[in-house]
């Protein structure tokens, strides 16, 4: 039998990428109860973050380049620039989302931008 083998750096970036795609219930799977979202103009907790993303348009397409990974016994923190392409509209940030790691693989706990 063939095991693909993920690093922590892989299954974090997929989970961002889910996230950069998907709407509300996908954030709610993700967020740890206490999370803190940091965007340009405001900080949301997790019930600001469902709502916001299930009134947000989405991306028609986002890439994500030079990843750092960040870890220690408790936590995991990916760093990346962020681009993405929403109609004409565009948006460069370096984004750094800190995972608490549990049993289950995790929960994300703290996620900030910082646009270009």
């Amino acid at each position: 039998m063939y095991t693909v083998y993920m690093t922590v750096l892989q299954e974090l970036l997929a989970v961002e990428r889910r996230l950069a795609h998907g709407s509300g219930e996908d954030y709610a799977a993700v967020l740890h109860e206490d999370a803190l979202v940091i965007v340009p103009g405001a900080v949301l907790d997790k019930a600001q973050c469902i709502d916001a993303m299930n009134s947000s348009p989405g991306w028609d397409e986002t890439s994500f380049t030079d990843e750092r990974l960040v870890e220690t016994e408790h936590t995991a923190t990916v760093v990346y620039t962020f681009a993405g392409r929403r109609g004409a509209s565009t948006y460069t940030a370096t984004l750094a989302s800190t995972y608490l790691r549990h049993g289950d693989g995790g929960r994300l706990l703290v996620h900030q931008q910082t646009p270009a």
